[in-house]
């Protein structure tokens, strides 16, 4: 190699990156500027593969290396390196000498501001994706809430009944799309708490079982092992049924089995990744699906809007976690899910409320007072009728300015009912002089987007986040954990 390295003129000397990489993706010899963009010294480099330093390249280096012997094969790539993520253009061009072929490659790094073009169209999305987030839930509280609140009358015809429940899964489905796009974006509400992920998934293991096709086999080893992660329990919960309906969508017309395990892998520092693997015996897909499949809208399948593994991606980005995939045609995929632990954390112990009583809730609200407010006409009325079928006296305020004048009003509110996005004064400016004028009054937020993170506890924080939209039942639930508790 070395007789092929000086065969090339000034190669140690180029202004550009030059790596030269057997054609199983060894890296044998690799030049000063190569080193730099890579960001380790060279010696580090000699003998790994290339995608050690390029997540998701052993899907695309042996197409790669086919189009090379054809033409010199140009493309783009994202590169992991101590300094960050660096996105560069590469040439792939295949050389022979002395009955010898060798990749050579050549790259430059993309320009920073094509990088911030990027970061600003991403930033621009998650603008719009709350936009449309805030305004699309609110209207969905009052598709949702009613025709949950509607299926409550035993009256109806059955037909009705049915009717009702097919507009309320309709609604669940089209909050869930705005979720997706949400979680894609890096936008929307994340709240981060210590969890036992593998206690998550035998909590999980239920759900799991029925969301999977019939014909498949769910087989789940986790252990017992009671590893911390920070991370949004709600929101690892859509990864894993993301990825496993994915899976289930995967298998072939006869079925087939997918198996979900979890473990622990060293990282750099002394800490550890808690890891969830999930593999399924499904078509597979090609070195060219695989580099797409995080893209957002990307979709295989006409019925799919291509939303789902790219809301994966942007939960397990914003949880300082990786993802890889695996996939072979014909033979299956694995999906890698990597979190970082929480050295020496636990989860808190979580009381589990008990449910009122029948009796108990449908009379529980009489004598209370409840302030609720929202600058979504249609959202203040489905909540006011859903409180006041209980027995509530309900009083409103379409902004922030009349909620902190009602709540200081001298009237006694048993709860104060907050949407976040309100002119004038937010939810979470409002929380601190609800605080002050209703000391007794517990407090609920209430929001389909927001970009407000987790305060620091006390006034900052409400007693219940209530995420738009809800159904009647989740209302009721929400009302009842703080008020009958």
């Amino acid at each position: 190699m070395d007789a092929f390295i000086s065969a090339i003129a000034d190669f140690a000397r180029l202004p550009i990156a030059g790596i030269v990489a057997e054609l199983d993706g060894t890296i044998t010899a690799v030049n000063e500027a190569g080193a730099r963009l890579l960001g380790r010294p060279a010696a580090q480099l000699l003998g790994r593969k290339g995608w050690d330093f390029a997540p998701g390249a052993e899907h695309i280096w042996d197409p790669v290396i086919k189009s090379a012997r054809v033409a010199d094969h140009h493309g783009e790539i994202t590169i992991a390196t101590p300094q960050g993520p660096r996105q560069i253009h590469y040439v792939v061009t295949l050389r022979t000498h002395e009955s010898r072929t060798v990749a050579l490659i050549f790259a430059v790094q993309i320009a920073a501001s094509d990088d911030e073009d990027r970061t600003q169209r991403l930033e621009s999305l998650g603008m719009v994706a709350g936009g449309i987030a805030h305004d699309f839930n609110n209207q969905l509280v009052s598709v949702l809430a009613e025709a949950s609140s509607a299926r409550e009358d035993a009256s109806l015809a059955p037909a009705v009944q049915d009717s009702l429940r097919r507009i309320e899964a309709a609604a669940q489905r089209m909050a869930l799309l705005t979720r997706q796009l949400l979680a894609y974006a890096g936008r929307g509400r994340f709240v981060t708490e210590v969890i036992d992920p593998d206690g998550l998934l035998h909590e999980m293991q239920e759900q799991l079982q029925r969301s999977v096709r019939e014909d498949a086999e769910l087989i789940i080893n986790a252990p017992v092992t009671r590893l911390a992660l920070e991370a949004d329990r709600n929101l690892l919960r859509e990864v894993i049924m993301n990825i496993v309906a994915n899976a289930s969508e995967a298998l072939p017309p006869t079925g087939g089995k997918i198996r979900i395990s979890t473990g622990q892998l060293p990282r750099d520092g002394g800490h550890s990744w808690w890891t969830l693997e999930i593999l399924d015996e499904g078509l597979g897909m090609d070195a060219r699906t695989v580099a797409r499949i995080f893209d957002p809208f990307f979709t295989t399948k006409t019925d799919r809007h291509g939303l789902g593994l790219s809301a994966v991606h942007g939960i397990v980005r914003r949880f300082g976690g990786e993802i890889a995939v695996d996939s072979k045609p014909g033979i299956g995929t694995a999906f890698q899910v990597r979190l970082p632990v929480v050295s020496g954390a636990q989860e808190p112990a979580r009381a589990t409320p008990s449910a009122p009583a029948a009796s108990q809730r449908a009379t529980s609200l009489r004598g209370m007072t409840i302030l609720v407010a929202d600058d979504e006409p249609s959202v203040r009325s489905t909540i006011r009728r859903l409180l006041e079928r209980r027995g509530a006296n309900v009083i409103i305020a379409s902004d922030g300015n009349e909620a902190a004048r009602k709540l200081r009003d001298g009237t006694a509110y048993n709860l104060v009912l907050l949407d976040v996005m309100m002119p004038k004064l937010t939810g979470y400016q409002l929380l601190p002089i609800a605080r002050e004028a209703q000391p007794t009054a517990r407090v609920m937020l209430m929001s389909g987007y927001t970009d407000a993170v987790r305060g620091a506890g006390g006034e900052t924080e409400p007693d219940l986040f209530l995420e738009k939209p809800f159904t009647a039942k989740q209302m009721d639930e929400a009302v009842d954990s703080l008020l009958l508790r």
